[in-house]
């Protein structure tokens, strides 16, 4: 996860609310559905260069709508775990991805992908410039976008509807060999990818998710392409990355019981929301480091943010309260903390999706969301 604001304010530490009564029967399949549905109603289904993209919310009116990469990356992911009848669409985006794919970008880098505007009636649409720079065109992030995409692309070819001939062909294989290539072009002698040729800064949340991808990305070459060798040198380029976050970002912070959410930023503080402390919960649904530090680092969080399922819409700010903290849920359940998944689902279905999830949530949070949910469904059986 590219990061596109560098909050530093230190917040005041909440006072403990009184626990929620325990959901029992939280139906996870539901929302699960829920998720899914409203990420396909922001793909854009016309003709024109745009088909198949997801937008960054559900499509709604002439105006014209925002696509991010990394959030339809995940909210992609949604779409698979969701069932047959959205892989199709999948498909789709994985088309739109790839016919997009800068060869090469302004910075001279193959396989990067930019964020777009398009018209959601034609499908017409062109690169956007930096809402503040005026840089055109731009990305968010390199390094996450193709390590999420990559993923996807993994998940996509695990689910029994997908077409594994389109990802055997020497064209997609070629592309998805730029794509990995991406996170290689940014790493830096420590070993960790920066964000974008342009801003070579090393963040913990992209770094995890290049990792992943990598990893993801050999797993794909092994069981589907059929290429040990080059299976290999991926998880080889994945494990490297693991060991720099270990060795740049866990061993080298100065507080002793967080990660540095950036290489230049080892004095982490769990005072402060964003950065800081969110970062800590990707090695956590990541499955990085032993078991014991994960649940350190998860108890740390839930004490110092006990608040945090329990936020509500309230947009241009950045903060516990009002963040969508979706991502948060996936960590917990991942680390299968049952209780706090489930008071998170029922309070974002009160305060996010019975109002129509409003800003600031985007099609990653509704990914994030059915992630938690599916996962919940998977290791305690859907009610």
């Amino acid at each position: 996860m590219a990061l596109v604001c560098s909050l530093s304010t230190v917040l005041a530490a909440p006072s403990r609310p009184p626990a929620a009564p325990r959901a029992d029967r939280v139906d996870y399949g539901r929302v699960l559905q829920d998720e899914a549905y409203w990420i396909s109603t922001a793909q854009l289904s016309c003709p024109g260069s745009g088909h198949g993209a997801i937008a960054e919310a559900r499509i709604s009116g002439s105006r014209s709508v925002s696509v991010h990469p990394y959030e339809a990356n995940l909210a992609a992911r949604a779409l698979l775990v969701a069932g047959p009848r959205y892989v199709p669409m999948v498909r789709d985006y994985l088309d739109w991805y790839l016919r997009h794919l800068n060869r090469p970008d302004r910075y001279g880098v193959a396989g990067t992908v930019y964020d777009y505007d398009y018209d959601p009636h034609t499908c017409d649409g062109s690169a956007q410039a930096h809402p503040v720079t005026g840089e055109w065109p731009k990305y968010d992030s390199t390094d996450a976008y193709a390590g999420t995409f990559l993923t996807l692309v993994a998940e996509y070819a695990r689910t029994d509807a997908a077409d594994r001939e389109f990802l055997r062909s020497p064209a997609v294989r070629a592309d998805l060999q730029l794509v990995a290539d991406v996170i290689g072009a940014t790493r830096g002698p420590s070993g960790l990818s920066g964000a974008t040729p342009a801003y070579p800064a090393e963040y913990l949340m992209d770094n995890v998710e290049a990792r992943r991808g990598l990893e993801d990305y050999a797993g794909l070459l092994r069981t589907v392409l059929d290429d040990p060798v080059a299976a290999e040198r991926r998880a080889a380029e994945a494990a490297r990355i693991a060991g720099a976050i270990e060795a740049y970002l866990w061993a080298a912070s100065r507080t002793g019981g967080m990660y540095g959410w950036a290489a230049d930023e080892l004095d982490p503080s769990w005072d402060v929301w964003f950065p800081d402390s969110m970062a800590q919960v990707w090695p956590v649904f990541d499955g990085l480091g032993d078991d014991r530090r994960r649940r350190d680092l998860w108890a740390a969080f839930n004490r110092r943010w006990p608040t945090w399922t329990r936020s509500s819409p309230a947009y241009g700010t950045v903060s516990v309260e009002h963040d969508p903290n979706a991502a948060i849920a996936y960590a917990a359940a991942r680390i299968g903390d049952r209780d706090a998944v489930d008071e998170y689902l029922l309070s974002s279905e009160r305060r996010w999706a019975a109002p129509g999830r409003p800003p600031p949530w985007t099609v990653d949070d509704a990914g994030f969301r059915a992630l938690a949910a599916d996962t919940m469904a998977g290791s305690v059986g859907d009610p």
